[in-house]
């Protein structure tokens, strides 16, 4: 009935139709208006074709349009917004049923507390409530949600920009004040030169007068031109070493504004921090597939070995970021560090980067005084108890036995029972309930975009397992005994 009243109403005559076919023959050659979109208010392209223009029959659409080529099902555009900064909700000033019974906020429960465990919680005292949560819902999109700079407010970073330009204000007032100090010395030291001069040229003067007997000098010295030049070259080389020692100074204070320019002066030579050689392979092309170690493109780091599948006469030099931080001297410097550190906190003047000798010899001194310490320990401890008999085992005994089952390969690698052990959380994890033999979330059901069970393809969370036909009939062929009943 719909399709009928839509066909009788659309129906026009011949005469209808020759002056609907006029008017479009006027309009592309531009002698008529074009028709306007309705819902747009712009001009409808007049040479388009009536397949385009004209919309179906079941729209009902009377006037011209073309939204009917607008797709229906859009989404709503998602926000960029992020989670807001020091907002904190209702603060409370005696405790509510229902609340968390460890900080007192309502906006949780004493499960998913993230504060300190209290030895007397709020539910008991009432005292230091804390705020409720401040929750908001954020309609993130594709873009948003894995925009790594979502939420980064660069009024943060201008306390660092700030921060290094007092530093860098008070260096260079340090420097002023160092170079005014050593012009003032400079000019002593000058002044010294001088006097000293002086007084060899009247010693000299009174040596060739008792050589020569006379009590008088008249004549005019030459013998003196060497000294002034040494003197002279003296002053000339320590001020171009002072030049030399200024120089890395000025190229730390250059203008800002100039643009740099290449030079063939060995003192300005710079070079480019992680400047790769282009005969190298890049990291991410070592192993394309994609289940292979992740590159981190901002970072350029591949922590992760990525041709770990290989043997190791067959693996290139690069092995992984992680490989080179625990390979090599890595280690004994890092112990070298934190000793530095650990010292410094206790008052020794010593650093690991500008003194490396001193601290070097520092940390052998009291890595031996530790362990003549350890062995003074063990030796009361012997000569006090006895047991020294029990120390000479055979480390067949010791190390024989173990409870760790590991499988290992032909070639030497570890097949399994040396996996990864995973972080324990305060949640429950691997909980079967309902005679399932697997965890909701197990599997996910594409047609109707819901989580169940992998055992028995069931969404519904508080339902009983039943297994599935199939599943049985492939266990029996498998294990080629017969299986329960299932679900048809």
């Amino acid at each position: 009935a719909m399709a009928s009243s839509a066909v009788a109403d659309n129906f026009s005559s011949r005469e209808d139709r020759a002056k609907q076919k006029q008017l479009q023959e006027a309009r592309q050659a531009g002698t008529a208006a074009p028709e306007i979109d309705e819902a747009t208010g712009v001009m409808i392209n007049p040479h388009n074709p009536s397949f385009i223009t004209q919309a179906p029959w079941y729209l009902n659409q009377d006037k011209p349009s073309l939204k009917h080529h607008q797709a229906w099902n859009l989404k709503d555009a998602g926000t960029k917004d992020w989670y807001q900064r020091g907002t904190k909700g209702d603060v409370k000033t005696k405790f509510l049923k229902g609340a968390c019974e460890n900080c007192g906020a309502t906006t949780h429960t004493k499960k998913f507390c993230v504060e300190r465990p209290r030895q007397v919680g709020a539910k008991f005292n009432g005292k230091n409530l804390m705020p409720d949560e401040f929750i908001e819902d954020l309609n993130l999109d594709w873009d948003g949600k894995r925009d790594r700079w979502n939420g980064f407010q660069a009024d943060d970073y201008k306390e660092i920009q700030d921060e290094w330009e007092r530093v860098e204000a008070e260096r260079r007032n340090r420097k002023a004040a160092e170079m005014e100090e050593r012009a003032k010395l400079r000019e002593r030291l000058k002044a010294q030169k001088k006097a000293l001069k002086k007084k060899r040229k009247q010693r000299r003067r009174q040596l060739r007068r008792q050589a020569e007997g006379k009590e008088s000098d008249t004549g005019t010295d030459t013998g003196d031109s060497d000294v002034d030049s040494d003197t002279d070259s003296d002053t000339d080389s320590d001020s171009e070493a002072s030049d030399d020692e200024d120089l890395g100074e000025k190229m730390r204070d250059f203008d800002k504004t100039t643009s740099t320019v290449a030079t063939k002066d060995d003192k300005l030579r710079t070079t480019t921090r992680n400047l790769r050689i282009r005969e190298d392979t890049a990291k991410y092309l070592l192993n394309l597939d994609v289940n292979s170690a992740f590159y981190d493109p901002k970072s350029r780091s591949m922590r992760e070995d990525p041709l770990k599948h290989l043997k190791d006469e067959e693996k290139g030099s690069f092995r992984g970021d992680n490989w080179v931080r625990n390979s090599g001297d890595t280690k004994a410097l890092t112990e070298l560090m934190v000793f530095a550190w650990d010292a410094y906190k206790h008052g020794e003047k010593v650093h690991d980067t500008a003194q490396p000798t001193q601290a070097a010899k520092m940390h052998q001194v009291f890595k031996n005084r530790s362990e003549d310490l350890k062995q003074q320990q063990k030796k009361e401890l012997m000569d006090k108890y006895g047991g020294q008999e029990h120390l000479d085992a055979p480390k067949e005994l010791i190390y024989g036995q173990t409870d760790n089952y590991v499988e290992y390969s032909r070639d030497g690698r570890v097949l399994k029972g040396r996996e990864r052990a995973y972080v324990k959380s305060k949640y429950e994890e691997d909980v079967l309930v309902g005679n399932h033999s697997s965890i909701w979330g197990s599997w996910f059901d594409p047609a109707t975009k819901r989580w169940g069970f992998a055992c028995c393809h069931q969404c519904m969370k508080n339902s009983y397992c039943v297994p599935l036909k199939g599943a049985t009939a492939e266990a029996e062929a498998i294990e080629g005994e017969p299986a329960a009943g299932g679900l048809a």
